[in-house]
């Protein structure tokens, strides 16, 4: 089953033919900077400290201070793994599993704190970032407090993991919620179809050649 599956896994890369930006910003001073970020298997997306706002600004509070903060959502388990197992893989592939979110505190700018990576800097409207970040917020569980349920996290306070709304499938990956994060800010995304982080980067460098073709003048 394995050896017929992934062929398949590695063939859906996410397309975004046909979908367009949305809530495009009126003028350049609007523009709000995101980063998203390929480790791998797994693609995040960081926002500047100053742009958390009242929906992700409780994340500080079990962190180091940061300049960026970056976010990813996964399959429990698989996750937060010190050393994966077979077991451990094999039932994040054909299991449907609890899922958590990390969160990472970067203390310089994404390039600095991952020289090297494969990144993209993209550019949302005010109201692009609201909804991306409601995005975000609505990933986190939260008590009846309205406080988060954290779990896992660094010894120096560099990241931590939190529980997460959602469950983890092979149909529904940590990319395929990247891509439906992005999408909520109006980045034109597939989300069906994007399992793999090769997707997710393949697709937002495509919106970010797109976007400057659209992006308002000074």
């Amino acid at each position: 089953m394995v050896l017929l599956f992934v062929p398949l896994v590695l063939l859906l890369t996410g397309c975004a033919a046909g979908k367009t930006w949305k809530y495009l910003p009126a003028t350049r001073g609007e523009e709000r900077s995101i980063y998203v970020i390929a480790h791998g298997w797994h693609a995040g997306v960081a926002l500047p400290a100053e742009e958390l706002g009242e929906e992700l600004g409780f994340v500080k509070q079990y962190l180091r201070p940061g300049r960026y903060y970056e976010f990813g959502w996964g399959e429990a388990e698989f996750y937060q793994a010190d050393k994966v197992t077979p077991s451990i893989f094999l039932r994040a592939v054909f299991w449907r599993n609890p899922s958590v979110m990390h969160v990472f505190s970067m203390p310089a700018t994404p390039a600095g704190q991952f020289g090297g990576a494969d990144m993209v800097e993209l550019k949302l409207s005010e109201a692009g970032l609201k909804h991306l970040k409601d995005s975000l917020r609505a990933s986190f569980r939260f008590d009846p407090a309205h406080r988060p349920y954290p779990l896992k996290g660094g010894t120096l306070g560099e990241y931590r993991f939190f529980r997460a709304q959602g469950e983890y499938l092979i149909t529904h990956t940590c990319n395929t919620w990247t891509a439906k994060v992005l999408a909520s800010g109006g980045v034109p995304m597939d989300t069906a179809f994007t399992l793999r982080s090769a997707g997710v980067m393949r697709q937002v460098k495509a919106a970010r050649k797109e976007y400057l073709r659209l992006r308002p003048s000074e």
